[in-house]
């Protein structure tokens, strides 16, 4: 189903862009792993953030575009937090590409799926929607690092390894997590109320 960029879409990705924001600044504080590993001329940290969920709340009520437009503006606080704040300007430009591809992708997988309130499928989903930025941050990270910064090879493939293994361990907690929040009623009620043509329901 087409959604269309009316006021009250606008108004729905603003908020989901804001939450996302909000629990990526919070997840990053409260559970950080390495807060700064030196490459060189640039740094990298690793930390669990939870923004995604924005994200497939997005996606799964508004859509691919929905979905997209929220990871984009939703990873603009770790953009900053794992890439400007380092001095890493390739990060910090294309973390929030990679956010909205998994924006994308996860609207396109939740628009042919039907829903149950079993969370399995959430689980799955949200692995899977992961898959095309997981390609792509080990694109950046084990070819264009190396190729702009000249970093050893043998270090960033173990940091990408890192980023990736920690990433999925995320979008493994957050389609529990979007299980439990599809079950609720008030929320659901909430999120639904943007997109009253939209049936989602199983």
């Amino acid at each position: 189903m087409t959604v269309s960029l009316g006021s009250k879409t606008l108004t729905f990705i603003a908020v989901m862009a804001a939450l996302g924001n909000v629990l990526s600044f919070i997840s990053i504080q409260l559970a950080p792993i390495a807060p700064s590993i030196p490459l060189g001329p640039v740094a990298v940290s690793l930390a669990f953030d939870l923004s995604h969920i924005a994200t497939f709340i997005a996606a799964l009520f508004g859509g691919p575009i929905v979905g997209g437009m929220t990871g984009l503006i939703g990873g603009l606080v770790a953009a900053f937090e794992f890439g400007f704040g380092q001095g890493n300007i390739i990060t910090g430009i294309t973390l929030p590409i990679g956010k909205a591809l998994t924006g994308i992708t996860a609207g396109l997988i939740f628009s042919r799926l039907s829903f149950s309130k079993n969370w399995p499928i959430f689980l799955v989903t949200t692995i899977f929607a992961y898959i095309p930025e997981a390609i792509f941050t080990a694109f950046i990270f084990m070819v264009v690092f190396p190729a702009l910064l000249s970093m050893p090879q043998i270090i960033v493939n173990a940091i990408t390894v890192q980023i990736l293994i920690k990433a999925f361990i995320e979008m493994a907690i957050m389609g529990i997590i979007l299980a439990g929040l599809y079950s609720n009623k008030a929320f659901y009620g909430y999120a639904l109320s943007y997109f009253p043509k939209k049936n989602i329901s199983s």
